[in-house]
């Protein structure tokens, strides 16, 4: 049987790759500080390892005002030092980094740069809230040059090639879009005058790097803002690039401000894969696709249905830094999926202050240049809980050379992750518990299900990993809390509960609107039927009506969820109707429904289910046995319920098992 056409060969230019999975741009957060170099270095090298036939680094700034936190500016020899230190010691590993060159225009912000930004025309984002300066024709002069000695650099240093970024509404795509560019000089009108600058970088940096150096050119291939490129100027733009001697285009998708979400979980897998087939079918040269392309029957299916050359996932490869080499050992079983979660990468990333990038499912995720030491000595160690943070603590013991076993009280492994599988998007939190599962099985760790050890019996173990989680917290002050129509949320998820018809849910954190979103679902017709019988000409309704009102104390909904991820699920519970009930608390809950307050303001809820997600606390078991007694952890939930999510449950049961 031929290999798949994922696994077989590919060229960029002159660049002769022995697959087509490579690893796409990340800002990592820890550019451009000497003493994070080593780990910049080990970053980069353990994906080498772990297989991708080119890395592209994070945004490398081509000039200090289109830069920002914790990034490369090429500007600064002490960071061009590093890129060479970095270059040669992935070439060292036998990789090939390629040179993102970047200047974020109107995204950049005068806090992080000390420099106001520049941009085509004066046009705010709604994302920094900070008015632009519009470039002069020496501004423009002065970033021509800067892209073209940044390119030269690249070929100098080691680099086997160089991406443009043009794409996520930086400055080259902000020149490209009539939304941004509002020019009545050469660089603005219609849609020739707006790719000008593009074009004339891409030949110039041709002219001074030769036509054998790769050139890469990140295009957007949808901004997805309204009134935007369109997409017949996207695919001219596609064929003029070609043209000026591009030897690839990594297609893009949206803008950081696009309403539409284009990298959460949300976005069905490879759901913008036909964006990319689009410019493929425009052009001759090789095209690169990325956008929710997180696993190998994604990624082999775009590939060979002939949507693009190329792969280029980024977060994949935050999860697992082995993604090509599993793929290409046909370890699907081994393989750590990201989940799209972006609580611990872009998130970081676009934070205010921005933090360095690590992972939800890896806890390793820049911190490979520590490594994880073998044991002094095997010890016997006993891990009570098997949610993420048991599963972690687990599998990080067993690493290190210890014999451990776990204990879980229920019959299946995940406590509430896998709870939280059930929410519309986080059905892929069923692949962590998988990827754990097969890992504490090819370490030989001895999982016992059904089974909660006594005090007793953990006293033969050297170590003890308490790890039993946590459970759903509700104030005994609330009145009616106990009656039959009331149940946590545990009880819903899970299904031990029917759903109502009128439905209250108390609380608007996060997990509030994760079960609201999840009942908003169950509640619809499933999209499959409502095709099914669409497409023969009928239309199918659901036979009961129904109602979700969500009763919130904040008048910040879904608080605690991250910034990358918090619009969308509002978007969700806006679409499917749910009623948000802001700055109100509920007050009682009788027999049919619910009393809610704000001050003097009351108002009552009819209801007949009334679900409360009103918070968590430790699931705290043999406290009073274990007390005292030496080589006793607590990890997870059960150590701190506060502001708990699972990618601090995992780093805290790591950071423990990492030090037994």
């Amino acid at each position: 049987m031929e290999q798949p056409l994922l696994l077989r060969p590919g060229r960029i230019g002159s660049l002769a790759l022995e697959h087509r999975i490579l690893m796409g741009a990340m800002h990592l957060g820890i550019e451009g500080e000497p003493s994070r170099l080593p780990q910049l270095i080990a970053f980069y090298v353990e994906r080498v390892r772990g297989g991708a036939a080119l890395i592209v680094t994070g945004n490398a700034a081509v000039l200090p005002e289109g830069g920002g936190h914790g990034m490369f500016c090429l500007t600064d020899p002490e960071h061009r030092r590093q890129l060479e230190e970095l270059a040669a010691a992935v070439r060292r590993s036998g990789g090939r980094l390629a040179l993102q060159l970047a200047h974020r225009g109107r995204y950049a912000t005068s806090r992080e740069t000390g420099l106001t930004p520049l941009a085509p025309s004066p046009v705010p984002s709604r994302l920094t809230k900070e008015m632009p300066a519009e470039m002069t024709a020496e501004d423009i002069a002065r970033l021509k040059e800067a892209f073209a000695d940044a390119a030269a650099f690249a070929a100098s240093a080691g680099f086997a090639a160089i991406e443009i970024m043009g794409s996520e509404g930086y400055l080259l795509n902000e020149f490209a879009s009539p939304l941004t560019n509002r020019r009545t000089d050469e660089y603005g009108g219609d849609s020739e005058a707006r790719m000008k600058l593009c074009l004339e970088i891409v030949s110039d940096i041709r002219e001074r790097v030769g036509r054998e150096f790769p050139v890469i050119y990140r295009m957007s291939g949808d901004d997805c803002m309204e009134g935007s490129t369109t997409r017949e100027e996207t695919l001219s733009f596609a064929r003029r690039l070609e043209q000026c001697g591009v030897d690839a285009l990594n297609v893009g998708i949206g803008w950081h401000e696009s309403t539409i979400p284009t990298v959460g979980a949300i976005v069905p897998a490879g759901g913008y894969a036909h964006v990319a087939a689009a410019v493929k079918a425009a052009v001759s040269i090789p095209v690169i696709g990325a956008n929710r392309i997180h696993t190998p029957e994604i990624a082999m299916q775009v590939v060979a249905r002939g949507d693009m050359d190329f792969v280029a996932p980024a977060r994949p490869w935050l999860a697992d830094p082995s993604f090509a080499r599993k793929i290409a050992d046909a370890d699907r079983d081994a393989l750590n999926l990201c989940v799209s979660c972006n609580q611990a990468c872009l998130d970081h990333t676009l934070g205010h202050p921005p933090k360095p990038v690590g992972c939800l499912v890896n806890p390793r995720t820049g911190s490979e240049s520590v490594g994880l030491k073998p044991a002094d000595r095997p010890l016997e160690v006993a891990v009570v809980g098997g949610g993420v943070a048991g599963l972690q603590a687990a599998k990080t013991a067993a690493e290190r050379g210890h014999r451990v076993t776990l204990y879980e009280a229920e019959n299946r492994l995940g406590g509430q992750f896998l709870l939280a599988s059930q929410i519309p998007g986080k059905e892929v939190f069923r692949e962590t518990v998988r990827y754990y599962r097969v890992a504490l099985q090819r370490l030989g760790v001895d999982v016992r299900m059904n089974t909660a050890p006594s005090a007793a019996e953990l006293d033969c173990y050297d170590r003890v990993i308490m790890a039993t989680g946590v459970k759903p917290y509700v104030s005994e002050a609330l009145e009616g809390a106990e009656l039959p129509h009331v149940c946590a949320y545990p009880d819903i998820l899970s299904g031990a509960r029917p759903l109502g018809r009128r439905i209250v849910i108390v609380g608007g954190g996060g997990i509030g609107c994760d079960v609201a979103h999840y009942i908003a679902e169950r509640m619809r017709l499933r999209p499959e039927v409502e095709a099914f019988f669409a497409e023969r000409g009928c239309e199918a309704k659901h036979p009961v009506e129904t109602s979700i009102t969500l009763i919130s104390r904040s008048e910040k909904v879904a608080k605690g969820v991250g910034p990358t991820s918090r619009w969308v699920l509002l978007g969700e519970l806006r679409r499917r109707g749910v009623h948000v009930l802001k700055g109100f608390r509920a007050a009682s809950i009788t027999a049919e429904g619910v009393w809610a307050e704000n001050g003097e303001d009351k108002q009552f809820l009819p209801a007949d289910q009334v679900v409360l997600c009103t918070g968590q606390e430790p699931r705290v078991v043999l406290a009073e046995e274990l007390d005292g007694r030496p080589g006793v952890e607590w990890a997870g939930g059960v150590s701190d319920a506060a502001e708990l999510n699972a990618a601090k449950a995992i780093r805290h049961a790591y950071e423990i098992a990492a030090k037994i």
